[in-house]
């Protein structure tokens, strides 16, 4: 028996240069690539300039706001429109005959000493303090701002 030997086949070669596209296509293809990209950024470069330019509107709106509102508090803070804000309440201003000194020895607690002497004083306080429990005179306290 005749041992069997593949005959030869003739194979083309493959034609790279051939079956590829040609240097032009691979140009065109690039530049319309590029172009698309840059169309795309400033596309997108536009639609947020639109949208900060919105956002500084806002700010701007809300500026003006907030000014508006100063100015109308800062209107009401002036003595002329606490004034007539009080009177639309049903105050008025304090008269001479109702305000009291007190000095302040007597406010912090201590004991004012008097040309009568210290044993009236203490029986006035004693009085003071048994008939009407609320005169108790309370001690300042200093507040630091």
């Amino acid at each position: 028996m005749k041992k069997r030997t593949p005959t030869p086949v003739l194979r083309r070669r493959y034609d790279f240069e051939g079956r590829s596209l040609p240097l032009g296509a691979w140009i065109l293809a690039l530049v319309l690539g590029a172009a698309f990209v840059e169309v795309w950024q400033v596309t997108r470069v536009s639609e947020l300039t639109l949208v900060t330019d919105r956002a500084a509107i806002e700010l701007a709106k809300a500026e003006a706001r907030r000014d508006d509102l100063e100015a109308r508090l800062a209107a009401t803070r002036t003595r002329t429109a606490l004034e007539a804000h009080a009177r639309r309440a049903g105050m008025k201003p304090a008269e001479p005959e109702q305000i009291i000194v007190v000095p302040d020895a007597y406010l912090a607690g201590q004991s004012p000493v008097e040309e009568g002497g210290q044993a009236l004083v203490a029986l006035g306080r004693r009085v003071a303090e048994t008939l009407v429990p609320s005169a108790r005179a309370r001690t300042r306290t200093p507040t630091v701002h």
